[in-house]
């Protein structure tokens, strides 16, 4: 499979601004913004299937999904790469701070498989000095939608719950195990805020670079008070 890399200007207008675009064979492009390597593809992937949620009795704790966006949940064609060390290490995380004391259930992540083996770790990360730190709770998912179709999610659960205290910041981390070193994934963006910055990291196999941007990706904590 012929793979295309365009370097573009940090974050997704410089995405969308990108005049080069070779495709892969399958319609998927690999592009760069804000230092973290991107996808993209030409148009959603049919048919569309809406996400299904069950989420009865749980506390949204952030949530960057889209709830009345006409079709889909997340901006189906664009994501940041999430990749093994054989395609050029690329991991991903995304911060948030929750408003109280709560207790995590659940977990519902836009990402979808595009090369190599189907599959992604998905953790709650502590922060440390800014960055994802320790990883509070690791889920490895395989399985995924192909990155293009709209709008499946990924969703982990821990019925025990994992302890976050309001006011910290915590992380969503995506990324490779040892089993998916050939693997590209990618992390859709969001649909639901194209105003406010959102703080990603990208993690290159030597250390993370956290940066602003806007829109975030798309994902869901929940769980219960």
């Amino acid at each position: 499979m012929r793979k295309a890399m365009v370097w573009a200007s940090a974050g997704l207008a410089g995405v969308l601004a990108a005049t080069a675009v070779v495709s892969w064979a399958s319609g998927d492009v690999k592009i760069s913004g804000s230092g973290a390597k991107m996808m993209q593809v030409k148009r959603a992937l049919l048919p569309f299937v809406p996400a299904t949620i069950h989420d009865a009795g749980l506390v949204t704790i952030f949530n960057s999904l889209a709830s009345k966006y006409p079709k889909g949940e997340y901006w189906c064609c664009s994501g940041y790469n999430v990749m093994g060390p054989s395609q050029g290490t690329q991991w991903m995380g995304a911060a948030f701070t929750p408003d109280a004391d709560h207790i995590v259930t659940k977990l519902e992540i836009a990402v979808g498989w595009s090369d190599g083996t189907n599959g992604v770790d998905i953790s709650l990360n502590s922060d440390s000095n800014g960055m994802p730190g320790k990883a509070l709770k690791t889920w490895s998912v395989t399985g995924l939608s192909r990155f293009g179709t709209c709008c499946s999610l990924v969703t982990v659960s821990d019925k025990r719950g994992i302890p976050i205290s309001g006011g910290k910041q915590y992380w969503v981390v995506l990324k490779t195990n040892d089993n998916e070193t050939d693997t590209v994934d990618a992390w859709n963006i969001e649909d639901a805020d194209q105003v406010d910055q959102a703080t990603l990291a990208s993690y290159d196999g030597t250390q993370w670079h956290v940066f602003q941007t806007s829109p975030g990706v798309g994902f869901a904590v929940k769980g219960i008070n």
